[in-house]
């Protein structure tokens, strides 16, 4: 990806204004050093108050309090403008977590012993998408999610069928399921971003370095038409299914699913608390999306909650004492039994039966990181993925990508 100057960073985020004042969760200071947990799951402030406050009564004269902010990466970039880094941040491991990583204003991890118990392959992920210099890494994964396919184990066992190994066995899965009068997939494309994990799961399969390759097209060493293989099987599950799918928003796809209307939902596992909420007692199960070969199969997974902090923390051995105990595996498996998430230290794993169809890809480093997390947000791939699959126009839509992504990453360059 593009390298971003701090100097370039700020000065772009000044024209961001101010935003109201931060709301704060927790207990106030009676003395000693206060810190600050910047954070942004709304599901999860009960947690970590309850995280923040057994670590307050222990820690040694040291207080932290939890400071919740839905729009996290807006309300950060304010901050930074006005050179108010929080303590301790945690932040979403998306194209916006490269993006400022790379700008040079987070810590760097691999000069502390944080990283060594973390699963391998999730290790890469962060640095993947950007980094302030070359073997930095800014940010530790506390928690992963999966995507690929969650089916419903009540509709797959009638059926007789087992989670498919192969691309042709998943067709075949799809075409009994359908002569079964059961729609094999179930979709949401009425919001533009919903057919995403499609394109991710499927070209995690496909590309055999999903940043390489993204790093190849951002020097121009190829072009869009390398995935045609990807869109050819996104066209090919996308017009199975349900054949309102373009009525249907996510939240409604989550619903729909819930009542059994689908034997497959094509999601990440952050899906399945929404399912759950239709349906507490749904059958689910997930696997991972079928490769041509088996051996290629991969779960693709992003790191749903990364932990970071200032290039140069005021508090620095604080701050790492606080981020080491929330990353102990206790607070890791409380923090992924309640959101339905993957702990990403060795040898931990999750405890929910509908995860245990991922678990053995990342016990075995079978992971890639999502095609879309490497978009600058200048390209709107949201926008042209959903018209391509109103059109099913694969030469339109790669000469669409190729064009935008061009002039993006060429504007990105000039303003540097």
């Amino acid at each position: 990806m593009a390298t971003t100057t701090r100097r370039g960073f700020l000065a772009g985020m000044a024209g961001l204004g101010t935003l109201g004042a931060l709301a704060g969760c927790g207990g106030s200071n009676s003395g000693g050093t206060s810190l600050e947990y910047f954070q942004f799951k709304s599901e999860a402030i009960d947690l970590f108050n309850s995280i923040c406050e057994n670590f307050n009564a222990q820690a040694n004269n040291v207080h932290v309090r939890q400071n919740f902010q839905a729009d996290n990466v807006t309300a950060l970039r304010v901050r930074l403008v006005k050179n108010n880094m929080p303590d301790i941040v945690s932040i979403n491991g998306d194209y916006n977590f490269g993006s400022i990583a790379r700008s040079g204003v987070f810590y760097d991890f691999a000069k502390t012993d944080l990283l060594g118990d973390v699963q391998e392959a999730v290790g890469e992920i962060l640095p993947s998408l950007g980094a302030g210099a070359e073997g930095e890494v800014n940010g530790l994964p506390l928690s992963t999610n999966g995507s690929g396919m969650i089916y419903n184990k009540d509709i797959f066992d009638d059926f007789g069928i087992e989670p498919p190994k192969t691309w042709d066995d998943l067709i075949a899965a799809a075409d009994e399921f359908a002569a079964g009068g059961v729609d094999p997939f179930y979709w949401g494309f009425r919001d533009n971003w919903t057919g995403a994990p499609m394109f991710s799961s499927i070209s995690g399969n496909f590309l055999p370095n999903v940043a390489e390759w993204y790093q190849k097209r951002l020097d121009g060493d190829t072009t869009f038409d390398d995935l045609r293989p990807v869109l050819e099987k996104m066209n090919q599950i996308a017009k199975m299914g349900n054949k309102n799918k373009y009525e249907v928003d996510y939240n409604g796809g989550n619903q729909g699913f819930a009542q059994g209307k689908a034997a497959i939902y094509v999601h990440g596992t952050y899906a399945i608390p929404a399912i759950r909420s239709y349906n507490p007692d749904i059958n689910l199960g997930t696997f991972a999306t079928p490769a041509d070969d088996p051996a290629d199969t991969r779960v693709v997974s992003g790191v749903d909650v990364a932990l970071t902090m200032g290039v140069e923390p005021e508090h620095e051995e604080e701050a790492l004492d606080f981020i080491r105990y929330v990353m102990r595996e206790e607070n890791m498996l409380a923090y992924c039994k309640e959101q339905v998430a993957f702990p990403t230290l060795k040898g931990t794993e999750p405890d929910d039966p509908a995860l245990q169809g991922l678990q053995d890809y990342f016990a075995n480093n079978l992971v890639a990181t999502y095609s879309d997390h490497n978009f600058p947000q200048g390209v709107n791939l949201n926008n042209y993925m959903q018209q391509f699959l109103i059109d099913h126009n694969i030469d339109a839509f790669i000469k669409t990508l190729d064009t935008q992504w061009d002039k993006v990453t060429k504007r990105m360059a000039a303003t540097a």
